[in-house]
């Protein structure tokens, strides 16, 4: 459906996103939650399935109901344990490959380099694939969501790193120590060859020490802003020279190191890297640190000064395990409080994984990577090294009339032309030099991304993929026929949050008045499936365009 009933319908949804989206906080009466004052039914299941997975489909939260709260947390948090892919993370490139690369004759040496950027760009394609994969079946649900939300913490990226080894390896690092001990994996995480490579600590030496890791782990890793000095940053970057990697593996040069007496955090003694992380570890402002981006992560608000400090405690009575962290908060009734439920706006990759799963779906990884990528989120190329923003910042004009567009791909209603079929640079401004357009680093970065996307979207089109679902054979099995049951049983099966009477209104007055045009009668619409099924997926299209849907 493209008409002016569509056009209106998503106008009116910006505004009214944002203001969800940014909705006041309640003080909680009791930050530490009780199990047994939580009310389990179907709103606070999928809730939980939102927040601690992508999502779920409605024969997942009956059963959920039949398993209580205490048990589907359980199975959350145990998963399927650690998983080792052995086919990923092969070293194709790095210093071992480079130095062949210098040995090469010149003619050779350019498309040696442009096959291994080509292998490079596959490896990533393939684990992505694999991870997308798992998150839309639903493997594993909790650990991938925390593989995702350590992937934003302790960033790093390929367009720096430039070797897939090292950042597949990365990855799996987080997916193994997801639902560990923050500690450990703090240690490892400054061992990690990627990290390394991403903040400079390669090169970090006793000579010339390098202060970005050291900066980073101080105020994006552990403790935040204000809870140190410049010279404090200075210190721990002595301790951390030599610390650098080889062939994809970490190594530590005692040549390179620092063995001199330091001072951090008021700490003094001959500090390396381990010593200055274990320092940060025991400081308050850690727990409270982590605790916070956990809670906002999770809840979509931030926490009160109270809550803040009931978790904050509480990560400390765990030692820093965040299983038994992450158990407290999902069987926390305040983490079902009307403020939090459908108060967070879904990441480009929640709202497509959540989509497919509602739709019952299985498109292919590539398409929703790419979807995802066209709408800010690139796994494997964070914006900067601060990770995603999130929160209101997903949303533009512009990004969600394209989520209602992507939407309409996974419903069969938006051809794949549409993304194929403009200028990558529609739109921006450019500057005329004579008849050739000088673009800036900035634009040429983005006009590569949105070559990206487009060439991963052409695959998908070459591929064929057409979606397969049936709304008129569902609907008439459950025996939903009336114009407002089947509105209402639409938006039960593809929002994460209940509509309003008012668009409930609306949404019925654009159904119905495409049912007429197709003169459907109300009560007898299964007497033509295929028109009715068309119908329905146009109907399923607005309502995926609209603003509840872009919030679980």
């Amino acid at each position: 459906m493209k008409d002016s009933r569509h056009s209106l319908l998503l106008a009116l949804a910006v505004a009214g996103l944002l203001e969800q989206g940014a909705a006041g906080q309640d003080s909680a009466e009791d930050a530490g939650g009780d199990p047994a004052r939580l009310f389990w039914d179907a709103r606070n299941a999928e809730h939980l399935f939102n927040r601690a997975g992508f999502g779920a489909s409605a024969r997942t939260i009956v059963r959920s109901l039949e398993q209580g709260a205490e048990s589907v947390v359980d199975e959350l948090i145990e998963g399927e344990g650690w998983v080792v892919e052995p086919f990923y993370a092969r070293l194709r490139g790095g210093m071992e490959s480079r130095e062949r690369l210098k040995r090469l004759p010149d003619d050779m040496r350019e498309e040696a380099r442009r096959r291994m950027r080509r292998e490079e760009a596959a490896q990533v394609r393939d684990f992505l694939g694999w991870w997308t994969e798992r998150m839309l079946s639903g493997q594993d649900d909790l650990r991938e969501r925390m593989t995702l939300f350590w992937h934003g913490h302790f960033t790093s990226s390929m367009q720096d790193v430039k070797n897939s080894h090292e950042m597949i390896l990365q990855n799996q690092l987080l997916r193994q120590n997801a639902l560990g001990n923050f500690g450990d994996l703090v240690h490892a995480i400054a061992r990690d060859p990627a990290m390394l490579e991403y903040l400079d600590n390669d090169s970090n030496r006793k000579a010339r020490p390098n202060e970005n890791f050291a900066r980073e782990l101080m105020e994006l890793f552990t403790i935040g802003e204000g809870h140190y000095t410049e010279e404090d940053i200075k210190e721990a970057a002595r301790a951390f020279t030599g610390w650098s990697d080889r062939f994809g593996k970490f190594r530590f040069s005692r040549r390179h190191h620092d063995a001199g007496e330091k001072t951090v955090l008021g700490i003094t003694g001959h500090h390396d890297g381990d010593d200055v992380i274990d320092i940060l570890l025991q400081q308050e402002s850690c727990t409270r640190y982590i605790a916070g981006k956990l809670l906002t992560y999770f809840e979509g608000v931030q926490p009160d000064e109270e809550r803040l400090s009931k978790y904050a405690g509480l990560l400390r009575e765990f030692d820093l395990e965040i299983a038994p962290f992450l158990k407290r908060l999902f069987l926390d009734p305040d983490f079902y409080r009307e403020e939090v439920v459908g108060g967070r706006i879904a990441s480009p990759i929640d709202f497509l994984v959540g989509a497919a799963r509602r739709l019952s779906l299985d498109p292919p990884a590539r398409l929703v990577l790419a979807g995802a990528a066209s709408l800010g989120e690139k796994l494997f190329y964070p914006p900067n090294v601060k990770g995603w923003d999130g929160g209101e910042t997903w949303i533009t004009t512009g990004s969600l009339m394209q989520r209602g567009n992507l939407a309409g791909v996974l419903l069969g209603r938006v051809e794949l032309t549409h993304f194929l079929n403009h200028d990558p640079l529609e739109g921006q401004d450019v500057v005329l030099n004579q008849s050739q357009r000088k673009r800036s680093p900035a634009e040429i970065k983005r006009l590569r991304r949105t070559l990206g996307v487009l060439r991963d979207l052409k695959e998908v089109e070459r591929a064929g993929w057409r979606p397969r679902m049936n709304f008129s054979g569902r609907l008439k099995a459950d025996g939903v026929v009336g114009d407002r049951d089947i509105v209402r049983a639409l938006c039960d099966a593809l929002l994460a949050i209940e509509v309003d009477d008012e668009t409930h209104r609306a949404l019925t007055g654009v159904w119905i008045a495409m049912r007429e045009e197709q003169e459907l009668q109300e009560h007898d619409l299964w007497s033509s499936p295929k028109t009715a099924e068309d119908q329905l997926r146009t109907l399923a299209h607005v309502i995926l365009s609209l603003p509840e849907a872009q919030l679980n």
